[in-house]
């Protein structure tokens, strides 16, 4: 019987988003034929966000083999037993420690954003002890020699929760899913709200309650203060989903947004800023708005909100069950690892290490 390869996943941190979510049902899939291990590196202050502790635990924890690792060198002896490392994010950590082990393991990295701090330069940097990348954008595996295209899988179980009326009827309901950080834009989205005459509906995966409260009091003084409204953050987003119009991606810049997969299972049409691997994955499926130094079109906007329609959201929903299925995403991932496990052990037959 052969022995199951031993597999290492890295999480950056603990923080819920994208990126987390499709890990998580990427190494999901692949712990049905390797022997994977995660560890997260738990050594950032936290202000109100979601995390993936519980996550982690549920999924892999009746094996006991999931560690929070605060200190670099904890990550060593967990690399040192496996076959395969399997890491993301923009971490100078997890390569330093594969460069200083006698006897590294395969190492695959995967590339989330389009920015080059996270693309190229950091590839450049740690090349030596990366056997193969995947880059869930075409556009960034274009542009790291190497590396494999595989998309972000979908994610059912987040699609808990029905719909329901947040607001009165009248106005068309954007929803926005995601972190409140500057590049996505809802400060914008906000002061948009009195010329696009619609509802907002926001799901923040990291809400501490002065950004919250902060948004809801500029919201009041734009007198659209009824035209707003948060749903409680967390993991399951179908309510938000099945409860608006359309999802918004305002965003200066993304790789591949989960929320645009999330919301095309749920058959949600998406407004989107051209970003990431979305022009060129969902052109004819996406309503897209142009951008000017990285701020969506008002008339934009407004024009695609004038063209919605349940099309737009089956044309998506179709176009995910196709793109982004998990198996085949999973199926993506384990060819790569085994290959750059076998890779290596090529390299240590010809050093005779």
């Amino acid at each position: 019987m052969t022995t199951p390869l031993r597999l290492c996943a890295v999480f950056p941190h603990v923080v819920l988003g994208g990126g987390e979510t499709a890990m998580l049902e990427v190494l999901a899939g692949l712990a049905a034929g390797m022997d994977v291990a995660v560890c997260a590196l738990d050594n950032q202050p936290l202000a109100g966000e979601v995390t993936i502790r519980a996550e982690l635990a549920a999924r892999f924890g009746r094996s006991g083999d999931i560690a929070f690792v605060r200190r670099r060198w904890e990550l060593r002896p967990r690399f040192a037993r496996a076959d395969a490392v399997l890491w993301y994010g923009v971490v100078n950590a997890v390569p330093a420690v594969l460069a200083a082990l006698p006897r590294r393991p395969a190492s695959i990295r995967v590339v989330h954003t389009d920015r080059a701090v996270d693309g190229p330069g950091f590839q450049r940097r740690w090349g030596r002890v990366i056997d193969a990348t995947v880059a869930v954008s075409p556009a960034v595996a274009r542009r790291i020699p190497g590396a494999v295209f595989v998309p972000n899988p979908v994610a059912p179980e987040r699609l808990q929760g029905g719909r329901c009326e947040l607001f009165a009827p009248g106005r068309p309901t954007l929803g926005w899913l995601g972190r409140l950080v500057p590049q996505k834009n809802v400060a914008w989205l906000l002061d948009s709200l009195p010329a696009l005459g619609c509802n907002l509906a926001l799901q923040a995966l990291d809400t501490p309650l002065q950004t919250a409260a902060g948004l809801a009091r500029r919201a009041a003084a734009l007198g659209v203060g009824d035209r707003v409204c948060f749903l409680p953050p967390g993991r399951d987003v179908g309510t938000l989903l099945r409860s608006v119009d359309a999802l918004v991606v305002a965003s200066r810049h993304e790789g591949f947004p989960m929320v645009v997969v999330e919301a095309g299972a749920a058959g949600t049409p998406v407004i989107a800023t051209r970003v990431g691997a979305l022009p060129e994955l969902f052109a004819a499926e996406v309503l897209f708005v142009d951008s000017e130094n990285g701020v969506p079109s008002l008339p934009g906007l407004r024009a695609a909100l004038a063209r919605l329609g349940p099309g737009w959201g089956e044309r998506l929903r179709e176009r995910v069950a196709r793109l982004c299925d998990r198996d085949a995403v999973v199926r993506g991932y384990a060819a790569v690892v085994r290959a750059a496990v076998e890779k290596r052990e090529r390299e240590r037959g010809r050093r005779g290490a």
